[in-house]
């Protein structure tokens, strides 16, 4: 018997909005008992197989994610070639800081979005606006339109990623879930090393052509090659479907079933054969009331993430969120500098007996007061963050290995992170230093594996909402990690890494909470 069969004996509530009940219909659990047969909708997405579609999505997806990396943190590349703007150290930071507050403000629409009006619609609102916005960026006359037009297409682009990780989990089985989300999310490590490559490629061109509102330059090549991705996925948008599960929830089961014989279909297996016409959610349904002012339907959609029983879960997901983020992105933001304090210590035969902190402090010696423009990107800088992504790529390949154990890896990681965190500043080496800071920074790992936590423990009527609040709250805690780590390490470093070190220990303790790995189950 299957599983949904096993509630048939229960008070089963037929529910059919889709204005055709001879045919199609959704069930949840109050009140109605029929002998025809009724599949969860977990049974009968695994139906529908795994194949073609499956695959596009997941490279739509990679794709998606690409363009809104290149787009959020592919400025600080940009803004080493933008040479022709004179940009102070202050307006520096400003354009730095805009993608991350764009994407903190939107968060919690786009999850608004995602929850009323449906993911694939919520999805082609973020593509389209940003890439349109971006590629308007690349002709800003100065600063401050650029900084204002980065604050909009990062807004935009900031709920793709909520969003697409949603739309994957509910447009495949439960069995290839986590795996596929793990995949989707070591391209961004790729991300990571791919824009400096560009970045080295491009500004070492030649480019100037008199538009007579501005020059045309080579960081405005790379700012437009940058939003390339953007623009594609949005095309390849037309390709997708609307997530089956939120058609199911939102009354329109009919579609709902139309669309699973879809993906049916384009995996490779025959739509004649699949046998579900009655699907059963095995969660508590709630559907957007039609006439409701925003504001309160806001307010029904976000609630309930702080009201028990989700309450607990939020807390939960958002701290290990806040842990992640801000550690990963706060020193990475360092990692520049210490290359170069590593790179010149060895070229000018300074001692190797230099830690991760004294690098640090020689690096801030060396800056302070000055405001010069390099223009391109160093070779050291280009084959450290090669390095970095195809590192981080293998150990990404082997946590996509051990997918069914994802909350033992998780922990596993973070322990290694806190271990090299706490080393650190005990280390003189100058190698071995360098290899530590990085091993710290290992935090990025575990994001792929967070996020499909925010598909697995909340139903469908509240996840991209708590998908997206979870972004906000990653953008968030990198923008306050970024500057407490900047402004506090110079001055106490030993102590910081030290504190921090401890922090991550604190995500490990809560993260030991979160539900155990169902191994038995994703091996039948």
């Amino acid at each position: 018997m299957s599983v949904a069969g096993k509630y048939l004996h229960k008070n089963v509530e037929f529910l059919d909005r889709s204005g055709d009940s001879s045919e199609y219909a959704g069930w949840s659990f109050n009140g109605h008992k029929n002998t025809d047969k009724v599949y969860t909708f977990e049974e009968a997405l695994d139906l529908a197989g795994r194949g073609w579609y499956t695959y596009g999505l997941v490279a739509f997806l990679i794709l998606a994610l690409h363009g809104i990396t290149l787009d959020m943190f592919g400025i600080s590349v940009v803004l080493t070639g933008a040479c022709d703007m004179n940009l102070t150290h202050n307006q520096k930071t400003i354009l730095l800081s805009t993608p991350f507050a764009g994407s903190i403000v939107t968060a919690w629409p786009w999850g608004f979005a995602a929850d009323t009006q449906g993911r694939r619609r919520a999805l082609a609102f973020s593509l389209w606006g940003s890439f349109i916005l971006s590629t308007l960026s690349t002709f800003s006359p100065n600063w401050i339109v650029l900084a204002v037009l980065k604050f909009g297409s990062c807004g935009f682009s900031s709920g793709t990623q909520s969003l697409g990780f949603t739309l994957l989990g509910e447009s495949c089985s439960q069995k290839l879930r986590a795996s596929l989300i793990i995949i989707v999310s070591t391209s961004l490590i790729i991300t990571f090393g791919s824009y400096i490559v560009i970045g080295y490629l491009i500004l070492n061109l030649d480019v100037s052509f008199d538009l007579e509102f501005i020059t045309f330059s080579n960081w405005r090549l790379l700012n437009l090659v940058f939003t390339l991705p953007l623009g594609l996925s949005a095309t390849l948008l037309g390709f997708i479907y609307e997530s089956p599960k939120y058609l199911v929830n939102a009354g329109n089961v009919k579609k709902a079933l139309d669309t699973l014989k879809n993906i049916t279909r384009r995996n490779g297996g025959d739509v004649s054969k699949y046998p579900v016409k009655r699907i059963v959610l095995e969660e508590t349904k709630t559907l957007r009331m039609e006439n409701v002012p925003l504001w309160k339907s806001l307010k029904d959609q976000t609630v309930p993430l702080f009201k028990p029983p989700l309450l607990y879960k939020t807390i939960q997901l958002f701290y290990i969120t806040a842990v992640i983020y801000s550690t990963n992105n706060g020193f990475f933001i360092w990692l520049p500098f210490v290359m170069d304090t590593f790179y010149s210590g060895y070229n000018e035969n300074a001692t190797a007996a230099a830690g991760v902190c004294d690098m640090i402090v020689n690096s801030n010696k060396l800056d302070a007061g000055m405001e010069t423009c390099v223009g391109t990107v160093s070779e050291l800088v280009l084959w450290m963050a090669v390095a970095q992504s195809s590192v981080y790529t293998i150990i990404n390949i082997g946590v996509f290995s051990l997918s069914r154990w994802k909350k033992s890896v998780f922990i596993s990681l973070m322990l290694f992170c806190f271990a090299c965190g706490v080393v650190i500043p005990a280390v003189t080496d100058r190698i071995a230093s360098m290899i530590l800071l990085e091993g710290f920074m290992i935090s990025c790992v575990c994001i792929s594996i967070i996020f499909s936590y925010y598909v697995d423990m909340f139903p469908t009527s509240y996840r991209g909402m708590a998908a997206c609040l979870g972004v906000m709250v990653a953008r968030g805690s990198a923008l306050v990690g970024s500057n407490l780590v900047g402004s506090y390490l110079d001055s106490h470093c030993t102590t910081s890494f030290y504190a921090w070190s401890f922090y991550v220990l604190s995500g490990v303790v809560v993260s030991w909470f979160l539900p155990p790995d169902n191994v038995k189950r994703e091996s039948q």
